[in-house]
């Protein structure tokens, strides 16, 4: 049996360049350096005003680009790199899609998703689950983590 989907947040003509440009914002994360990677993808999940919009299919949204969304991200709540954490661009690339298509799937806020499925989290989660396919990995986290948690809240 396979995991409800829901009407999906846009038009999949979208979601590659979202995954893409998601996949980059990710990376640029990693080589600021400065912060917690966690803590800044958390954070960008949770309170960036463009992620809301695009949950909802902003179209204006859905078109910025990388460094558009990287000054949408709150820094200051951001945590240091006090544990010198440091993940390669794979790594970055697969929890920036599994992000991207758990929302865009299953019509669940970048928010709620993030609180439920912490990055570093969906990082433990890495392996055995990059093995399979996106749809696969993405259905087994909802089934586990978000499941009967489908408000846009």
């Amino acid at each position: 049996m396979t995991a409800e989907i829901k009407v999906p947040a846009y038009d999949i003509l979208y979601l590659n360049d979202i995954i893409d440009v998601h996949s980059l914002l990710f990376s640029e994360f990693a080589k600021m350096g400065k912060y917690d990677i966690f803590s800044v993808i958390d954070t960008y999940m949770r309170y960036s005003e463009i992620r809301k919009k695009m949950d909802v299919g902003n179209w204006s949204a859905l078109n910025k680009g990388c460094k558009q969304l990287l000054n949408s991200t709150p820094f200051e709540m951001c945590a240091d790199n006090s544990r010198n954490i440091s993940l390669d661009d794979i790594v970055l690339t697969w929890m920036a899609t599994v992000y991207v298509k758990l929302q865009w799937q299953y019509g669940i806020s970048s928010s709620l998703i993030s609180k439920k499925l912490p990055s570093e989290e969906l990082y433990r989660t890495y392996n055995p689950l990059h093995e399979t396919s996106y749809e696969n990995a993405c259905e087994k986290l909802y089934k586990k983590y978000l499941e009967g948690d489908t408000n846009c809240g």
